[in-house]
């Protein structure tokens, strides 16, 4: 940095006191500056042609001029040498891979006794601010004109119950600039949708439309960016006519025009991101909760130099000036034209996630409707079926009365649904049931071989099987392959006297049990 100029008031005690012929050391010990100072101070009120008494009655910033010329670090010969190089400085620094340390060791060559490399960037950036000042003015916000978004470039993220992957999402910001009342909240993805329905709660937290919202240039809300004509997306557009108000992106590489949610951004890394380091959420929802109460804490912490919050700003200034919010807020809605497939199920979406169809619309087209919490499925305009949107990769959301009777009665297999639906057949019937699911295998793999062993009871006659099924049972061959067998020779060779099932004794060829006893 420059040199600071020495306090007006402190130039006045020095003229005060040489006038009362105090000597220059005693005035450097009691004013704590230099003697040097003093002495130049001196030599300037000796020079001036004003007494002491008109100097001390001037103004502070005239006699700030009269003895130091504005800054003292212009009054330095070192500053007549680079004034006169400041205008070439600034055309190479313009230029590629030119930098201000490679053009400050440049001049030092030829300038030994120039300046340091923190006062030449001082003044090459100095000159630099008054040859091309903004044409803007500073940003006055209006109360409730203006909504600023943005996201985080940080994200943050939960763990999914279901799979243990953790699943990163995206952090929406939103800033009523006149207040610096904020807005957070956390959502899968930067996509159109959760964009969208993200802002709807945001009006939503602030309890009012402001005039304008200005978002970043994100490919959510802007379709072809243009520093004067921007294109908006139609869900951007669709959604600033419902709530009457206008849509104006932020230019691009222009971030004083947003710098507020810039701001609002930083602070959240500070409030929200660390004091959520170490924590661990096992669903967004959770996760929301807890920004939520930390943004919340963050809008009624009061604000440096104020003896207000953001909060009671907002509500004393902000909040009457938003316009009112309609009945119902907005949705943004895409819609498809679909088969069903053969398993009375429609599938769409990145992530190709099905819902369910009633399975007497298998083979149709039906329309789908579908919002970023919601889809409806019509068929000849009547609405068929209605699901909460999941966004789980490949995943099933289906009503058990839209799927076909087999489906649902697959759905509904066990060990101990096929064990008593065998039990109403016999109680051979049923041992052989339960030796099948004793196997150890998990239950799902026994569930087509049981099919099998009803199948056929259902295709023989009751007394037949029945007959299979103890003669198995007193063979200790519970196999499905035995038991069809017997079916299918009328169980010959095979007494019917039930005291005579029982195998007979010490023969070489028993199979089954009995030939391990």
């Amino acid at each position: 940095m420059a040199t600071q100029p020495t306090s007006m008031n402190i130039i006045k005690q020095v003229l005060i006191r040489l006038s009362q012929k105090e000597s220059i050391r005693s005035i450097a010990s009691t004013l704590h500056i230099s003697k040097n100072t003093v002495s130049r101070y001196k030599a300037i009120s000796e020079a001036d042609p004003m007494s002491v008494r008109e100097l001390i009655a001037l103004e502070d910033t005239v006699l700030n001029h009269r003895f130091n010329g504005g800054n003292p670090a212009y009054c330095d010969d070192r500053m007549e040498v680079l004034k006169e190089l400041l205008p070439e400085l600034e055309k190479e620094l313009k230029k590629p891979h030119v930098t201000s340390r490679l053009l400050w060791e440049e001049y030092r060559r030829k300038h030994p006794d120039g300046y340091g490399l923190s006062q030449f960037r001082f003044h090459i950036s100095q000159h630099i601010k008054a040859v091309t000042p903004s044409t803007l003015l500073r940003d006055l916000y209006q109360p409730g004109q203006k909504m600023l978004i943005d996201f985080a470039g940080d994200r943050m993220s939960y763990v999914d119950t279901d799979t243990g992957e953790e699943v990163f999402v995206e952090t929406y910001v939103a800033v009523m600039p006149f207040s610096g009342m904020t807005f957070i909240l956390c959502v899968r993805s930067q996509g159109i949708e959760q964009f969208l329905t993200a802002t709807v709660k945001a009006l939503e937290f602030f309890g009012g439309v402001p005039k304008i919202l200005v978002p970043d240039n994100l490919k959510s809300a802007v379709k072809r960016a243009d520093p004067y004509e921007p294109d908006l997306t139609t869900g951007m557009n669709d959604l600033a006519n419902h709530y009457l108000c206008v849509a104006q992106p932020a230019r691009v590489r222009k971030p004083k025009d947003k710098a507020l949610v810039e701001d609002a951004v930083n602070k959240a890394y500070r409030h929200i991101y660390a004091p959520l380091r170490n924590h661990v959420f096992h669903s967004l929802e959770e996760l929301n909760d807890a920004v939520a109460e930390l943004v919340d804490r963050y809008n009624q912490k009061r604000l440096t130099g104020c003896d207000y919050s953001r909060r009671e700003c907002f509500l004393a200034s902000e909040k009457t000036m938003l316009a009112p919010l309609p009945k119902a807020p907005f949705e943004f809605k895409r819609r498809a034209s679909l088969k069903v497939a053969p398993n009375s199920f429609i599938t769409f979406g990145p992530k190709r996630n099905s819902y369910s169809v009633p399975y007497r619309l298998i083979g149709q087209q039906v329309d789908v409707t579908f919002t970023a919490t919601q889809v409806r499925i019509y068929h000849s305009g009547e609405c068929v079926a209605t699901h909460m949107r999941s966004y789980r990769h490949n995943d099933y959301t289906y009503v058990e009365e839209h799927l076909p009777p087999k489906s649902r009665e697959y759905r509904a297999y066990s060990a101990g649904y096929f064990i008593a639906k065998a039990e109403r057949i016999s109680s051979d019937f049923r041992t052989i049931i339960e030796a099948l699911f004793a196997g150890g295998q998990p239950e799902q793999v026994y569930f087509r071989t049981a099919q099998g062993f009803f199948s056929l009871q259902r295709n023989s006659a009751p007394s037949l099987f029945r007959q299979a099924c103890a003669i198995a049972v007193s063979h200790g061959n519970l196999r499905y392959k035995f038991v069809q067998a017997l079916v299918k020779s009328q169980c010959e060779g095979f007494r019917e006297n039930a005291d005579e099932l029982a195998p007979p004794s010490g023969h070489s060829n028993i199979r089954g049990k009995a030939a391990f006893v």
